[in-house]
């Protein structure tokens, strides 16, 4: 059965994982092209922060039964990999220099695209909080603070998308040398690079006409 010090162990590894998204988004939250909802994200770390730590602090204090503690670990767990997941994203959008700030946010947001938005990852995350606030066992937040939750949710869920999907017109960057060729449609691309001339058409027919031969 799941103990609170395994609870409590749980917490603690996603209090230090989302410690880390904090750090990480002061390092870019700055930079060309970030995603409005990044920041909405970032803004809302400490709510969950909180509920963690409240949740936290009673384990420690009034401690759990296995019961409530068993109920609550796929919540934690769940928790936990999605901020994994946000910790990543954010990790491969901080440079090491200035100059490959812009390729980076790039991939990273490509990368979200794959994976999920960021946004959603913090709705989940809040869900998750809400989830614990709720637990009348582990007694993580007072009724105020998990109608702010329930806010939280409901307005992150308004929020502009971080990322596009399939629905939204594709991404294109390219930061080497030589061409690029891109073709979002359904027509044919046809590229020509080199000096000659290039003829396209249906039917062509090249020589001498023999009209009134």
């Amino acid at each position: 059965m799941m103990s609170g010090f395994e609870i409590i162990g749980l917490i603690s590894g996603i209090l230090t994982i989302l410690e880390t998204v904090s750090t990480l988004h002061r390092a870019v939250e700055n930079a060309h092209g970030l995603p409005p909802a990044l920041r909405e994200v970032a803004r809302r770390l400490p709510l969950v922060q909180d509920t963690l730590k409240s949740a936290e602090g009673h384990i420690k204090q009034s401690g759990a039964n296995e019961k409530a503690c068993a109920a609550i670990k796929p919540i934690v767990e769940g928790c936990k990999e999605k901020a994994e997941r946000l910790r990543d994203v954010l990790q491969e959008m901080a440079p090491e220099t200035d100059d490959s700030r812009l390729q980076r946010v790039g991939l990273a947001i490509r990368m979200l695209g794959k994976n999920r938005w960021a946004e959603e990852l913090m709705k989940g995350m809040l869900e998750d909080a809400h989830l614990l606030a709720g637990n009348r066992a582990i007694k993580a937040a007072t009724e105020e603070q998990v109608t702010e939750l329930r806010r939280a949710v409901q307005e992150l869920s308004e929020v502009s998308p971080s990322a596009p999907d399939g629905g939204r017109s594709p991404m294109f960057a390219h930061y080497g040398t030589g061409h690029q060729f891109n073709n979002a449609g359904d027509g044919t691309q046809k590229t020509n690079t080199g000096d000659g001339k290039q003829f396209v058409a249906h039917t062509m027919t090249f020589g001498q006409s023999w009209e009134g031969a």
